[in-house]
């Protein structure tokens, strides 16, 4: 009701869409997008703590499973970022 007074009774058709709560298109492109982004991260991390723990097991020691998850943290945003625009 505010909204219809403040704008002097004309909403554009994207506000009336996002009060009615139907979503719309570009909600659902972003939550795409970001699912897409999070699954390159998450593989990312996963690939970097299997091969530190292969290094760990082969070489023996902690020092290659901190370093493998490290990488794996520090590459994770540039493979989310390769995945999404894979994706496009």
């Amino acid at each position: 009701m505010s909204q219809e007074y403040a704008s002097s009774g004309q909403l554009s058709e994207d506000v009336e869409g996002a009060l009615q709560g139907d979503g719309g298109p570009s909600h659902d492109d972003s939550s795409t997008r970001l699912e897409q982004f999070g699954l390159g991260v998450a593989a990312s991390i996963l690939l970097g703590a299997v091969v530190g723990v292969a290094a760990a097991w082969s070489i023996g020691g902690a020092l290659p499973l901190i370093f493998g998850l490290g990488l794996g943290f520090i590459f994770s945003p540039v493979l989310g970022l390769l995945i999404l625009r894979r994706n496009e």
